[in-house]
């Protein structure tokens, strides 16, 4: 007796290369460390400014999605070029 009834797709292996980890790790590294010298900063050990940690966990993913873009973009006009 065989059952025909839909099959369950077969499990893949995670989607993501060394290359996305690397970003993804860049990422948490830097929001990491401002998030410690923000902390750093609340309890007076720090003499830098407030605004730079702030600054630094904001424009680090939106600087980190531009260069992954502008690398994306050179390597497809490489490619297009061959």
């Amino acid at each position: 007796m065989s059952d025909n009834g839909p099959q369950p797709p077969p499990k893949r292996p995670f989607q993501f290369g060394l290359a996305s980890m690397l970003l993804v790790m860049v990422l948490f590294s830097v929001l990491a460390a401002a998030l410690a010298g923000m902390l750093h900063r609340h309890q007076g050990r720090s003499t830098m400014q407030p605004g730079f940690f702030v600054l630094m966990a904001i424009a680090a993913p939106m600087g980190l999605m531009i260069l992954a873009s502008l690398l994306r973009a050179v390597m497809r006009y490489i490619n297009r070029r061959r």
